[in-house]
Formats: structure tokens, sequence, C-alpha cells
């Protein structure tokens, strides 16, 4: 087991509270992947069979509009998770993720983390839960953005009629 994949769960939310022993086992099946500031680290449209956990360093998120243009729409830290969606089930990437500094992420596998909650229900069920908790408040969010935009668009019309 790395020293750095187990801090690097250490240091994540997602994974909080989880005894050692499990901590240790989930490092040991995962793996350490550098990457260079400007590097692409995922594709928005790609298929998705992993998760992404920042053990150092900084990335951004960025959604493609109609148009083309590319917007930052979040950005990652030491400890931030991205990618979670592929860990649930197989879908597209939904964003482009861009490395805004050199760093080191950890790479947590579709297949592998459901063979670790086969192994380990308790622990698979607690980090699914924290992803579905994260996921209902990202869907929160964009529901209000939805709404707000709607409205503000509705008074700009009525504002020109």
């Amino acid at each position: 087991m790395s020293a750095a994949s187990r801090a690097a769960l250490a240091a994540c939310p997602v994974f909080e509270g989880l005894p050692a022993e499990v901590l240790d086992e989930l490092a040991d099946g995962s793996s350490l992947r550098s990457v260079r500031a400007g590097e692409t680290i995922l594709r928005e449209g790609a298929e998705g069979d992993c998760l992404f956990v920042i053990a150092e360093g900084r990335a951004r998120a960025e959604k493609r509009a109609p148009s083309g243009d590319s917007w930052t729409v979040r950005f990652y830290e030491k400890g931030g998770v991205f990618g979670e969606l592929s860990l649930l089930d197989r879908v597209r990437r939904s964003a482009t993720v861009v490395a805004e500094t050199d760093g080191t992420l950890l790479v947590i596998e579709r297949e592998r983390f459901v063979a670790f909650g086969d192994r380990h229900p308790a622990a698979g069920l607690a980090i699914t839960r924290r992803l579905a908790e994260r996921l209902a408040s990202r869907l929160r969010r964009a529901n209000e953005d939805v709404v707000t935009l709607f409205a503000a668009l509705v008074s700009e019309v009525e504002r020109r009629l």
C-alpha cells in the first residue's frame, strides 16, 4: 500500500471515518497518477470508468457551451473528488477536467470499487451514500440555477415587450 494513496483517501470527506484497514484495502486497489499543469485529465463526452481524488494540486472542471466556448464551472483542491458518477454507472463524462497545477491524483476504477463494496458492504454503502448526497446537493443547486435563469429570462423578455 502506498502511504500517498492512503493519505489521499484519509483527506477526502467521501472516505472520512472509514476504519484504517478498510482505507488500506481501498488504497491498495487504487493507483496514483501524476499530472502536469494544463493537462486534460478527462474529457467531456468520453466514457467514464473511474473516480479521481486530488492528492496534491488543483484542477478545474469545464463545460462546453453550444457555441463551442468552454466555461469553468468548478475548482477542485486537495481532497476534492470528481468522476464519481462513473462509480455508480457507466455514463459519459459530463465535463472536461484540466489540471491547474502539477499534481497527483488517486484513481479508483469502477470494477475495483464494486469488488471492494462486495467484500466490505458497510463501507461500500457508506461511500455510495456520501456520493449520492454530493450528487443530490449538486442537483438541487442546478435546479435553483435553472429557476433563477428562467426567471431572469422571463423578466428580460417582459421588460423588452
